[in-house]
């Protein structure tokens, strides 16, 4: 099971190095299989703005972006054509080190200067369902209100460090982040701070009046609960529910579908939305 730092803290305040989380927890009985570090490979990529885009003299498929990037002023030729004036995006610098490890450097397209690259949400190892607002093709336009300069991993809150647990069949209570950072509590001797669900509806209507569930086989399932929810709209998922499902290695769907998810990795009750049609 892969369970991310920042998920596990909200249950168990944990100030320990990685290392010594991974190596206590194992000696406690959850044996750690390996440690991640998301993002690692992105170098030097920074957000910047584009103060001003102009044709390529020599390329009719190229633009030139001049960019500030709030410590210096850059020239970056691209074959995107979704770059304005003004749009804030992500700028790789001379040096930097991309995804699957690709590295950009200064150098001259068609004989314009071009001194490092936009990045496209691909080219940060990311995708559309990480973050629906930057699945058009090309450059990954970020939201107007994100600070120029900053480094690209924390503008998109993207830091994080992934723990994958081997979990034995005999230890279901640990088959949750709940469940893990019940365990990391007791392995550190820090307070746990449990979820206790409650089911809030708003509504005269019984979900036995919309639909109902039927056990065929009660000696193999014991139990199963229905609930009706009514006037949903599907959407996204908020940005910290996608970058914890994507932590647990789950891709993001949508709201619907991610809920369910969610509280089935947090709580370990198995969980999935039907259409009532």
């Amino acid at each position: 099971m892969k369970v991310s730092i920042e998920w596990l803290n909200e249950f168990t305040p944990l100030q320990q190095p990685v290392k010594t989380i991974a190596d206590e927890m194992t000696m406690s009985g959850s044996k750690v299989e390996a440690v991640e570090v998301l993002f690692a490979e992105i170098e030097k990529v920074v957000t910047g703005r584009l103060t001003a885009v102009e044709r390529h003299p020599g390329a009719d498929k190229l633009q030139i972006c001049q960019v500030d990037t709030g410590s210096e002023q850059l020239q970056i030729v691209t074959g995107a054509t979704n770059v304005f004036p003004g749009a804030i995006v992500p700028v790789a610098l001379d040096g930097s080190t991309l995804a699957k490890g690709l590295k950009i450097k200064t150098g001259k397209l068609r004989g314009e200067l071009s001194q490092g690259m936009l990045c496209s949400i691909e080219e940060l190892g990311l995708s559309g369902n990480d973050f629906p607002a930057g699945a058009v093709h090309g450059i990954f336009i970020l939201p107007d209100d994100t600070p120029i300069g900053v480094d690209i991993r924390d503008a998109l809150n993207i830091r994080d460090t992934v723990i994958e647990f081997e979990i034995t069949s005999n230890r279901v209570d640990c088959f949750s982040v709940e469940g893990l950072g019940r365990e990391a509590a007791v392995t550190f001797g820090q307070p746990f701070k449990g979820i206790s669900p409650v089911v809030q509806a708003q509504s005269s209507k019984q979900s036995e009046d919309l639909a109902s569930v039927e056990i065929a086989a009660p000696d193999l399932c014991y139990r199963y609960i229905g609930r009706v929810v009514e006037n949903v709209q599907v959407g996204p998922s908020p940005d910290w529910m996608r970058r914890r499902l994507r932590c647990a290695g789950v891709r993001p769907i949508n709201n619907i579908v991610d809920i369910t998810n969610y509280v089935m990795l947090e709580l370990g009750q198995p969980m999935h939305a039907f259409d009532l049609e």
